[in-house]
This record gives C-alpha cells, structure tokens and sequence, in this order.
C-alpha cells in the first residue's frame, strides 16, 4: 500500500517516541550505573592530570573517590597517583599506599595534593618534611605510590577530618589503593604500606582493613616514627621536664599540644565530647586553631598563649587519659594502647634518637609488644636523625625492605 502522508506522520510520530524512550531509558540506566558506582568504597568520580616537581620522573593525577567515612556514609575523598615513566614491569607497577603526617588538625586545605611539596604546608611553615624526597624516591626506583589527603582533608573534602582515627586512616589508604587501579590498568594488586609520623600510625593500621579489598595483596608495613604511645609520651615529657628544667617549657608545650590533638580527634567521632573534662580553659580556648589552622600555625598560636600566662596557663589535666571517652577513644586508635592490635606481615620501623615528637622508650616498648606476639618487625633507630632528617637516613633501608617484599 502507497505510503500516504498521514501514515509518514504516524511513522515518523513513532520512531521520534522510540528514539525519545530509547535516550530517556539509556539515561536512567547511565545514572542507576553511576549511582551503584557511587555505593561503593574506591568508586571514581573524577580523575585528571596533576601538577609534578620535576624531581619524580613519571606523571601524576588526581583521584576523586569515594570512601567510607567514619559516620559510616560514604563521602568523598582526594587521593594523588605518581606513577613511573616507561612500561609497567610483567604484572604491572608495585604499589605504595604512602601515608603523610600532621599537616593540619583540621583545617581541610593543609592537604598535600594542595601544597607543591606535598606536605599540606609543613616545609613552607617551617618543618622541612622531606616528603618530596620521599615520594620522588620511590617513584624513580619504579614504585607506583598512591598518596591520599586522608578522610576529610582536600578541596573536595565535605566531612571533618577524624584526627588519629584508626580506621578513617586505613580506609583512606585502602578505598584510595581501589581508586587507583580504577584509573590506571597498569598497577600490581600488591601494595605496602608506608608512612610517617601520623601517617605512620595510619600505616600500622592498614593490615586490619585490607580485607575490605580482598582483590588486592598486601605485603607488609613501613612505619617512620610512628606516632603511637600519646599516653605514655605525655608521661615521659614530664620526666624528661623534671630532669631537664631549662627545658620544661618546650616539654610542656608538648604536652598541651598532644593532649590538645586527641581532643580535636575525639570530637569529630563524638561532638558532645566536653574538651572541659581533660583541660583548663586556657587550653580549649585553644582548640578553635586546632580546626582552622594548620599544625605548625596552630602549635605556634599555643606556644604564644603559653607564654603570655607562663605558670598560670590552665593547660591539660593531669589525669586526663583517664577519662571514660578519652581511654576508650586512645584504646580504639592507638597500637600501644589497642589490647587488640595484631600484626602478622612483615614491617618495618624506623625512628631517630634526636625526635622530639617520637620517642626511643615508647617505640621501643612497641616493637617489644610485637615481636612477643609474634609479629615479623625489624625496628632500626638511626643516629643523629630526628623526626624528618630519619625519613633520608632510613630510605636505603627501606628500598631493600621493599624489595623483598615484592620479591616474596
């Protein structure tokens, strides 16, 4: 039958509708796939070309993903990707989840994805943290290394940073490692661990979470002066303050700072936390810095404050570990505190002598504990190094660590 035009018009009526319903269906479909995208931890939502110091040879991006955060919801989290020039040896790049420091007690934008020297602000404030060199390091021996501004640190950043939370740490360190083999087909499914300071403490804590990436192969730990033990440094602070009066200022000060980051810590996990409960006013008059500013402005404002009473400043209260929630929060997160803590892979630790911030008697009593448990740790402590110049001293000892576990 002779196509009239009344019958061009239903026809052409009918395949607009199909293409309209087949658009329409497509789109629901593209945003039901983004939205179970989006339900899981390590899910990309966008990746670009990243700015890099001439000193890596290889490119980097960063990664937007998502991670579970410690309300258990998920948010979004910024991780950056270094990885080498050339082709990918048979099995693809080995993987380093690195874990910085405490570039900031809270303020988002002392990230390291932020800051050229990838320390969130630290050198450019003061403390040449050699992060740098670190991260440079193991990317010219051939390392991919997967480096996250940790839960709520970044521009993208929407949740508070849950300071010296275990588990925020781990996750951000594993969720980030899933992200990465997202954007990049060229990585190994093993991975170690290596961190410094906090990001040391994070790193200790990885093996307990690397089950949420089962498809992944973790192989050990690299912990530089980790920051652990915050009860029992508080407490030899105060020794050392009395052996060493001329110096019980700086002691102090220490004191006050730590007693003052694990309640900035405490109160992200629980805002009814009454910083009153373990300090004096002076002390918590302090801790709006402690959110807004990062570490070496906000240990600088506290040592100012200090000053400024002397004797009279009302800093932290001498039991203040004792405390129902402080206990039970340094128990959850801290290593040596944790009655749980386990470590069955390989690690390495490394601490200098001279570190004001991590001390030889506490990390030693760590390492103790481990090796009793039966736990495969080589501990080196290297002469004349404090809390950074360790992280040089101790690289050629933690290549071959490296090296070895790859080789396993």
């Amino acid at each position: 039958m002779p196509a009239t035009p009344l019958r061009r018009t239903i026809a052409n009526v009918l395949v607009t509708t199909m293409l309209i319903l087949t658009t329409v269906t497509s789109g629901l479909v593209a945003s039901a796939m983004a939205a179970e995208e989006a339900a899981t931890s390590g899910s990309v939502a966008s990746h670009a070309k990243h700015r890099i110091s001439p000193e890596i040879k290889g490119h980097a991006e960063l990664i937007v993903h998502f991670m579970r955060s410690v309300s258990g919801s998920l948010t979004k989290a910024s991780t950056l990707l270094f990885v080498p020039e050339g082709q990918p040896p048979a099995g693809g790049w080995p993987v380093i989840a690195w874990a910085h420091g405490t570039t900031t007690p809270g303020n988002k934008l002392c990230a390291p994805s932020l800051t050229d020297a990838l320390d969130g602000g630290l050198t450019k404030d003061g403390f040449n943290s050699d992060y740098l060199f670190e991260i440079s390091t193991l990317v010219n021996a051939g390392y991919a290394v997967v480096a996250p501004d940790l839960e709520g640190l970044g521009e993208v950043a929407t949740v508070p940073y849950p300071y010296f939370n275990a588990g925020s740490l781990a996750r951000s360190l594993v969720s980030g490692v899933v992200a990465a083999h997202k954007v990049n087909a060229n990585l190994s499914k093993e991975y170690v661990a290596v961190g410094h300071s906090d990001g040391g403490h994070a790193v200790l804590g990885v093996e307990a979470y690397a089950k949420e990436a089962p498809q992944f192969e973790f192989k050990g730990t690299v912990a530089i002066a980790p920051y652990t033990s915050i009860d029992a440094y508080v407490k030899e602070l105060a020794q050392r303050a009395a052996a060493n009066p001329e110096k019980a200022n700086d002691f102090r000060l220490l004191q006050n700072f730590n007693v003052a980051l694990m309640t900035t810590g405490l109160r992200v996990v629980d805002p009814s936390f009454k910083a009153s409960s373990v300090m004096g006013a002076d002390l918590e008059a302090q801790l709006k810095d402690f959110t807004t500013r990062c570490s070496v402005p906000a240990i600088g404002g506290l040592s100012k404050a200090m000053t400024a009473k002397g004797e009279t400043f009302d800093g932290f209260k001498q039991d203040w570990d004792t405390n129902p929630k402080m206990a039970a929060f340094l128990a959850e997160n801290d290593p040596a505190v944790d009655p749980d803590f386990r470590l069955r892979k390989p690690t390495f630790i490394a601490l200098g002598p001279d570190d004001p911030f991590v001390f030889e008697d506490t990390t030693r009593a760590l390492v103790a504990r481990l090796r009793t448990d039966g736990t495969p740790v080589t501990y080196n402590e290297y002469p004349h190094t404090d809390h950074f110049t360790v992280i040089r001293a101790s690289q050629p000892d933690i290549m071959s660590f490296l090296k070895q576990r790859f080789a396993d």
